[in-house]
């Protein structure tokens, strides 16, 4: 697949690209032209009473203008469609791209730079590419323009000309050298007030809990002023253009004046000997011009640089490469009938830098098609990790995985994944309505299959009293929902998708006992499906046909229930830790 860029959405642009500046230099055509007219107007038909010719040029004037206004109406909207369009597609491929990567990929390169990437930096290039297509030909068609022109018109005009706009440019050189790394500094900063703003947001309640709001204000105030003071060292820099460019141009034009009158000797109409009456304003006009295209052209150079920091940001995201490659030499048929639904042969994990602690280390094991599997341990003892692997959200530092048979590093990634359901630990419930959040696990699901899927998991219990039904609003990350009613709609959503493996990864923590019961009970139901169950509660694996108990990255050891209690010392006291609970 070829290498995406910043700029790869606009290669189907290229004919309206091309078209809008040349559309633009029309118009500065036509607008060049004008003064050119209206020294005509002046010399030879004000100034000599030619009323005849005087109305020519006029209309020859209203259709110069009339063709300016027309190329610059049809540039204006090009330039608009076509930077509004390149933006959609822009943030489209970043997005598809940010699905692309891991867990792992994500976090070395910054979710919240991502987030900026999406947002601000993509908003930066949609305005390069309409300050580009609006005024990249413009600015310097209406200088060069202007200066042959008063050459034209005299040969020291022209001399002053050349002047001003070597020293208009000297500044803005200045500008383009500088404002670059200016630039990528402020949109630094801001990657850092996007992750406080995501911490303060994801640990509200700690925040709140321990008193630390003050901290945390004193923190972003610290960044965000740090933040005001580069842009406003930026604005400052960025302001010098336009103060010297009029300064330089109004000069030029006083140099003009003064020359005329001095040097000129007026016959009432016109001056002999410098430049005549209309070709004076003809100057003017030019150097009016010449004005206003080095301060468009210093718009240009501003919102080019701020582009061309934001493409080189977007460029080095589209260049990561994800670790988790989509090989898909196999499909799940071409997995092996009589083999294991998963096989861990010594896997190792390792989370950061090689010779940091492992997070799991050597996991072998196997898992029966069909069978029912517990997870337990402590916290942090690496059965999330483990899931995480099977799922192929990181790959294995050391060892492999095998899935029916077959190297999960060969599966095909979507073909893996429709056969995994999972219900995570986290719930992750989107802003929408309950209808949406099953269609999730299966776009095209009919409203039996989820009425069915909702009473497998008891959740049909709640959502029935609800007016709107399936269409009852969820609120981002289900905060409208308690934590029970959470983790059964979750569980609900796995039931509809299906699929050969179900993993329940501590997903019925917030059920009651008899609740649990009744949800393993439907679970059971599906003779074809190899459960996990990850759990800290031995009640809750007492039916599984085999328990791997995790403890610091390991499994120390494997078996049902009863052999455990006898065997494994830390089994035990877990189990014995929940009879007391209990008695208690």
């Amino acid at each position: 697949m070829k290498q995406q860029t910043a700029l790869t959405p606009l290669q189907n642009k290229r004919f309206q690209v091309f078209l809008g500046p040349t559309l633009k230099v029309l118009e500065c055509a036509m607008e060049l032209m004008t003064p050119f007219v209206v020294r005509y107007i002046i010399d030879d038909g004000i100034g000599k009473n030619d009323m005849g010719l005087t109305l020519k040029l006029c209309g020859l004037l209203f259709l110069l203008a009339l063709l300016g206004f027309g190329f610059t109406m049809i540039a204006q909207y090009l330039a608009s469609k076509v930077a509004s369009e390149y933006s959609y597609d822009l943030r489209k491929n970043l997005y598809a791209h940010l699905n692309e990567l891991s867990e792992t990929d994500l976090n070395h390169f910054g979710k919240n730079k991502v987030l900026t990437l999406l947002s601000n930096d993509s908003f930066a290039m949609q305005n390069g590419v309409m300050m580009f297509m609006r005024l990249i030909f413009r600015p310097p068609f209406l200088l060069l323009g202007s200066t042959i022109l008063s050459f034209v018109i005299d040969w020291r005009s022209g001399v002053i000309f050349l002047i001003t706009i070597f020293c208009s440019a000297s500044v803005i050189g200045l500008v383009m050298f500088v404002s670059p790394k200016k630039y990528a500094a402020i949109q630094a900063n801001l990657d850092q007030i996007s992750l406080l703003s995501s911490d303060s947001l994801q640990g509200a309640r700690p925040i709140r809990a321990f008193n630390r709001q003050q901290e945390q204000e004193a923190k972003f105030d610290r960044s965000l002023d740090t933040y005001q003071q580069k842009n406003l060292s930026m604005a400052k820099f960025n302001a010098l253009i336009n103060p010297f460019t009029f300064l330089f141009t109004n000069l030029a034009m006083v140099i003009v004046v003064f020359l005329t009158y001095h040097y000129g000797v007026w016959d009432g109409t016109s001056s002999v000997g410098f430049v005549t009456l209309g070709e004076l304003i003809s100057l003017i006009s030019y150097l009016t011009s010449s004005l206003m295209a080095l301060i468009l052209f210093s718009r240009l150079i501003v919102s080019l640089n701020k582009a061309a920091v934001s493409k080189k940001r977007i460029d080095a995201f589209f260049a990561y490469q994800p670790q988790i490659q989509n090989v898909a030499r196999y499909h799940y048929e071409d997995g092996k009938k009589d083999a294991p639904m998963v096989r861990f042969d010594h896997v190792s994990l390792t989370y950061g830098e090689k010779g940091d602690k492992p997070a799991v280390k050597d996991l072998t094991f196997s898992l029966p098609v069909g069978a029912w599997i517990g997870f337990i341990g402590g916290t942090g003892s690496g059965k999330s990790t483990t899931i995480s692997l099977l799922e192929r959200l990181y790959d294995p530092s050391e060892g492999a995985i095998y899935y029916r048979g077959v190297p999960l590093k060969e599966y095909d990634l979507v073909s893996l994944r429709k056969e995994i359901s999972l219900v995570s630990q986290k719930p992750s419930l989107f802003q929408g309505t309950i209808r949406s959040n099953l269609l999730v696990a299966k776009p095209n699901a009919s409203e039996e299959e989820m009425i069915f899927a909702l009473k497998q998991s008891l959740a049909y219990e709640y959502v029935s009293r609800y007016p709107d039904f399936l269409d009852h609003p969820v609120e981002e990350g289900g905060v409208n929902l308690s934590g029970g009613q959470k983790q059964r709609l979750l569980i609900a959503r796995a039931f509809l998708k299906g699929g050969s493996l179900l993993v329940l990864d501590d997903s019925m923590s917030a059920l009651d006992f008899l609740s649990e019961q009744k949800v393993r009970q439907a679970i059971a139901s599906m003779p074809s499906c190899t459960k996990i169950i990850v759990s800290q509660r031995t009640s809750s694996l007492r039916h599984c046909d085999l328990i791997l108990v995790f403890d610091k990255g390991q499994i120390i050891a494997q078996g049902t229930h009863e052999s455990l209690l006898e065997t494994c010392s830390v089994y035990q006291e877990i189990a014995a830790v929940e009879q007391k609970g209990e008695v208690a």
